[in-house]
């Protein structure tokens, strides 16, 4: 049972010491994006594991943390976030206390992409973003 205890004494503030580092943003590719039902010329979106949630969305120079389970949309500090080729990282850590004002959320799967729909209250624009759905070829 101590040793038990011991180990995880241990292994919190390695934990501590990951959580506090920058994790790599992948950009998604075939991705579309409309704001008040018109195309954005300068975006990207990026993920940061498989599981598709949360992802960031770079327009311009805008940052936008978008947590889709939580229904939350965070704005971010560009200059806290560093381009490495064509990865982003950003520290977990450095998280806005307050989310951006949002409403009329939709989020559904619309056959080859998921679809996420999103009023920024404070501006009134409506972010419309899809991201494909990962290829299944397991039938083929």
């Amino acid at each position: 049972m101590f040793f038990i205890l011991f180990a995880c004494a241990l292994l919190r503030p390695a934990q501590a010491l990951a959580a506090d580092k920058p994790v790599a943003w992948k950009p998604i590719q075939q991705a579309l994006l409309r704001v008040d039902d018109q195309p954005v010329k300068n975006w990207n979106v990026y993920l940061e594991n498989k599981k598709g949630d949360p992802l960031l969305l770079q327009m311009g120079n805008r940052f936008l943390l978008i947590q889709v389970h939580e229904r939350r949309i965070f704005e971010l500090a560009p200059a806290r976030i560093e381009h490495k080729g064509p990865e982003l990282l950003w520290d977990p850590a450095n998280l806005p206390a307050e989310p951006l004002a949002t409403s009329n959320w939709i989020i559904r799967d619309v056959g080859f992409a998921y679809r996420i729909d999103v009023r920024l209250a404070a501006e009134n624009h409506v972010v419309d973003l899809q991201l494909p759905h990962p290829m299944d070829l397991r039938y083929l």
